[in-house]
């Protein structure tokens, strides 16, 4: 069946009263950040994992969203101890109060400050890493006074995720 809409010029355009930008397109970073605005405050919290590698070990820590915006491709999301994540076209992300993980990403930037240290310029520690065309991750931490580990992410692993001891751990043998 073919459709003539020659004389419909009305269906390519929206009427005034239309609150909508067809010019308008949404990024996956926007997207995300609404669902991530519209869950919040309950989104689960946790210790966090780039492409396979913990923050600090593993579920020894917590930590929640308190915000987030997108500009562009640029997702930005922002933690209880004025953490921030920055996720460089991030994609396929599944967020609510059981499940935080974007599965994909070109680049994942997480920034803190020392713990226990005033939260001043030089006390802003940074996590950061890249997705090669080769589907190869490079991690690197900067402006850390603790010697640096080999940070070579999984690509099949999450780019970003948040895990908790209780619901995430894998099963022990009791035996």
């Amino acid at each position: 069946m073919k459709f003539d809409l020659t004389n419909r010029a009305d269906v390519l355009r929206p009427d005034e009263s239309d609150d909508y930008d067809l010019t308008k397109v949404v990024t996956n970073a926007e997207q995300i950040a609404g669902r991530i605005r519209q869950a919040l405050p309950n989104i689960k919290r946790g210790a966090l994992r780039f492409w396979g590698n913990w923050f600090g070990r593993p579920y020894d820590n917590i930590h929640w969203i308190v915000d987030c915006e997108a500009e562009g491709d640029l997702l930005r999301v922002r933690f209880n101890e004025d953490e921030m994540l920055s996720v460089v076209s991030p994609r396929n992300a599944s967020i609510d109060a059981s499940t935080f993980l974007i599965d994909d990403a070109s680049r994942v930037r997480w920034e803190w400050f020392y713990y226990g240290r005033t939260k001043t310029p030089e006390n802003l520690c940074v996590r950061e890493f890249t997705k090669h065309q080769d589907g190869s991750i490079v991690g690197e931490e900067t402006n850390v006074d603790w010697p640096t580990r080999d940070l070579k992410g999984t690509s099949s692993e999450a780019a970003v995720e948040i895990l908790e001891l209780l619901n995430d751990a894998p099963a022990r043998d009791p035996g």
